[in-house]
């Protein structure tokens, strides 16, 4: 009997595991830093955020065109810009160059240090071959948009809000 016991616990333990798994950010085990932030950022930072994977470099011109047009898109969300989660992934080559293209031309976004094993796993799951590249995810790390760039560069002018509403009832 107590044989069947242990197992049982084993078993229930491990289901346990696989379904806590399961609902688990996909940026849970990502160490995301940002810039006034000591440390790494925590999960329940991005709760209930949308969430914009940002694939760019300092080296790449087309990614410095398009940053200050993301950040201006996120400055006139407004008060929603906060339900807005950017998190850049840089394609830069060396660590000193992905700190300097942050200190100089990215707002206080979340970003994945240099190095970090997470950036080339992001580059393959979400098939980015080219940058600059965003990508709409939700909390589980499914694509909810791929479009994004288009809707940003769309959307600057006129009206953000009408975009990021539209990402909302993804």
């Amino acid at each position: 009997m107590l044989l069947k016991t242990a197992r049982f616990s084993s078993f229930f333990q491990s289901q346990l595991y696989h379904l806590s798994q399961r609902n688990k950010h996909f940026l849970a085990d990502v160490p995301l830093k940002r810039r006034g932030v000591d440390g790494h950022l925590s999960v329940s930072d991005l709760e209930g955020k949308l969430l914009l994977l940002y694939f760019s470099a300092g080296w790449c011109g087309s990614c410095k065109l398009l940053t200050p047009k993301l950040k201006k898109f996120h400055d006139g969300l407004g008060e929603e810009g906060k339900k807005l989660e950017v998190v850049w992934v840089s394609r830069d080559r060396e660590a000193d160059h992905q700190l300097e293209y942050y200190e100089k031309a990215m707002p206080a976004w979340a970003y994945i240090p240099f190095g970090d094993p997470n950036i080339k796993n992001f580059l393959e799951k979400y098939e980015v071959k080219t940058i600059p590249s965003l990508k709409l995810v939700d909390s589980e790390g499914n694509v909810l948009s791929d479009r994004v760039r288009a809707d940003v560069e769309g959307c600057v002018k006129e009206n953000p809000l009408k975009c990021f509403n539209s990402w909302k009832s993804l």
